[in-house]
């Protein structure tokens, strides 16, 4: 494992033999042992990219937990108050996001509620991913318009079959509990509930990619 701090950026990087223990612990509810041999081959293949702001600093812990030790490399990218236009630059230029399979991108908290704007930075996550890479977007919790993006992002979906939505908004709004008084971040429990969806999506997707 190796992971760095610099001010508020964190970057981490994990293989599957740096994190098979710790999975044993936090990865149960992924369902890894209902998966078939081919899938857990597959996971086993599939290099995961993520870019993000604070809520994936909040995120990543756990989520190296769940999935680590069961994709090949776990690379998490991620800077409290980032914004999409910084973090999508960070993307087109890392060289562990292009060695990748499946991109998640949870940015847009920190933009403003513009779906025009959100939805040209996914367009150009999925120009830049290619035609045999797998993206995840997800909604945003946050007050002040920013379901409108979230609609444009399930649309968007619907008409993109490389773009995958993890939606947190929605299960944030089934489930309030999971979101601190700020209406923004996630208390610990939330972290955990995040991270398990994203690894739901990621193993999904990376069960259906092509080799």
């Amino acid at each position: 494992m190796r992971a760095k701090r610099q001010g508020a950026r964190f970057a981490i990087t994990m293989t599957a033999a740096a994190l098979s223990a710790s999975t044993m612990v936090g990865g149960a509810a992924t369902s890894a042992s209902a998966a078939s041999k081919a899938e857990r081959q597959q996971w086993a293949q599939t290099r995961v990219y993520v870019q993000g702001d604070s809520l994936t600093v909040g995120t990543t812990g756990p989520l190296s937990a769940k999935i680590g030790g069961k994709v090949s490399k776990l690379h998490v990218d991620a800077q409290i108050g980032r914004h999409t236009a910084t973090g999508m630059a960070r993307l087109a230029k890392d060289p562990r996001a292009r060695r990748s399979h499946v991109w998640v991108v949870a940015l847009g908290t920190n933009d403003a509620p513009n779906p025009t704007a959100i939805r040209n930075h996914v367009k150009r996550s999925l120009r830049l991913a290619g035609k045999n890479r797998q993206v995840v977007w997800l909604t945003l919790r946050r007050p002040g318009g920013y379901e409108r993006v979230n609609t444009m992002l399930r649309d968007l979906e619907r008409s993109r079959n490389r773009l995958h939505v993890v939606d947190w908004a929605s299960r944030t709004n089934q489930q309030r509990h999971l979101i601190t008084g700020d209406g923004v971040h996630a208390t610990h429990g939330g972290y955990q509930v995040r991270a398990e969806m994203i690894a739901q999506k990621t193993l999904h997707v990376a069960s259906q990619r092509r080799r």
